[in-house]
């Protein structure tokens, strides 16, 4: 029973995280998601973009993830991203360095993580 809880718990998770990816690219612009896996022993996350004006798919792995919460905001905390290119990974870099390697969960989502975080 524990088992099927689990894996109902990283369904969950993933859909939530494929929608928000997936928003998040229509909303810019910049593509689509073309795979997603996530790795709830590991707490890592390998998701494959296929960016707009771009011949080759962008892999991507999410190192280490995990939710906090800092009174009413929550938070998407990884402790790095890597590419299978390595201008990007080094971009990522930077720009998460300059934010604390957190991402802010809209409020909306808050709630259902907490719960199954």
């Amino acid at each position: 029973m524990l088992k099927f809880l689990k894996k109902k718990k990283n369904s969950v998770i993933s859909k939530g995280i494929k929608k928000f990816i997936t928003a998040y690219l229509e909303r810019k612009k910049l593509g689509e998601l073309s795979s997603f896996k996530l790795d709830s022993k590991k707490r890592n996350i390998y998701l494959t973009l296929v960016l707009q004006r771009e011949k080759k798919p962008l892999e991507i792995i999410v190192s280490n993830y995990s939710f906090v919460q800092e009174g009413e905001k929550g938070y998407f905390t990884f402790d790095s991203i890597t590419t299978s290119r390595d201008w990007n990974s080094r971009a990522f870099e930077r720009l998460v360095a300059s934010e604390d390697k957190k991402i802010k969960v809209p409020d909306k989502y808050i709630k259902i993580i907490t719960i199954f975080l």
